[in-house]
């Protein structure tokens, strides 16, 4: 009767700390991808919240802004992935369909510099589904005179230039010409 009591409580005992291991290995990989996630999102350089009139809207510029982070960090894999995101999104809003064209054509480009010349179409596409249309922070809408041959614009979370088109050479290059905040 002692060995099978010993037993159970050998048995018991071990169910428990593989239990443990399970969950604890479990948590582990939902905070790695909370980690992963908001590393991400994490874009402008914690820059402030803007909320647009459109759940699917807002998405979308959480979208556009994680592609302007990821081409002033020269990452390539980035903006496609975040460009892929950003169709979805656009589709799901469904009122962007030259957006979308636009993003689909972004997602489809591997080189940084293709995908900066796209980002200029991108950002043009983005103009009207931002004006007139946040309900909370405000958008920057910055123009650097070098980028393109010509110049481009791009829109970011931050007064503070971060520009998207020039590489580390050229980062701070630009200015702000307008800002959208609710009316």
């Amino acid at each position: 009767m002692k060995k099978l009591k010993f037993k159970v409580i050998v048995i018991m005992a071990l169910i428990m700390g593989m239990s443990s291991v399970i969950y604890a290995q479990h948590d582990h990989s939902k905070m790695n991808m909370k980690q992963d996630n908001h590393g991400m999102m994490d874009h402008n350089n914690n820059s402030n919240m803007v909320k647009l009139n459109d759940k699917n809207l807002t998405k979308a510029y959480m979208h556009y802004t994680m592609i302007n982070e990821a081409l002033v960090e020269a990452k390539s894999e980035k903006v496609q992935k975040a460009s892929k995101m950003l169709v979805g999104v656009l589709k799901k809003y469904g009122k962007a369909a030259d957006a979308q064209k636009v993003a689909e054509d972004m997602a489809s480009k591997s080189n940084i510099m293709d995908q900066r010349i796209v980002f200029s179409k991108l950002t043009a596409a983005f103009e009207p589904l931002l004006k007139d249309n946040v309900t909370e922070g405000e958008i920057f809408k910055n123009f650097c005179p070098m980028a393109n041959n010509g110049g481009s614009y791009w829109f970011s979370n931050s007064n503070k230039i971060a520009n998207p088109y020039m590489g580390k050479a050229m980062a701070t290059c630009g200015s702000v010409k307008e800002t959208f905040k609710s009316i």
